[in-house]
């Protein structure tokens, strides 16, 4: 149960992460997707939610599970972004843009998780001295 649950939260938050990016992506360049490429960016966005499982894996090193992440989630955005425009062109040129994102969003997860690491320590800090 415990890892069903967090696999929900995974998915979710991969659908939240990445139906932002995506439809601001559509914002810009003032596009509107199609149902298909709605629901395509949706799943996308999910299995690359899921794949931050990874993470919880604690068996490999963590610049194992970034190396391995990073190479699932962009062979998932490539398959994705290929099969929502049907062009490897859109899809090779969006590489970068994709680089350029996972890059600002494991720098903003990385630095939420040292913030709760460290509030964490910090109220075991202060119950131990409250002994």
């Amino acid at each position: 149960m415990k890892y069903f649950k967090k696999s929900i939260t995974y998915l979710l938050v991969g659908i939240g992460v990445g139906s932002f990016i995506s439809l601001l992506s559509f914002t810009l360049n003032q596009g509107t997707p199609t149902m298909k490429q709605f629901y395509l960016l949706m799943t996308m966005s999910a299995i690359m939610g899921l794949l931050s499982l990874i993470f919880e894996y604690d068996k490999i090193t963590f610049m194992a599970q970034l190396i391995s992440h990073f190479i699932l989630e962009m062979l998932t955005y490539g398959l994705f972004i290929w099969l929502t425009f049907g062009s490897h062109v859109i899809t090779i040129t969006n590489i970068p843009t994709f680089v350029i994102t996972y890059i600002i969003i494991f720098i903003y997860f990385r630095k939420q998780g040292h913030d709760n690491a460290r509030r964490i320590n910090q109220a075991l800090t202060q119950r131990d001295h409250k002994k």
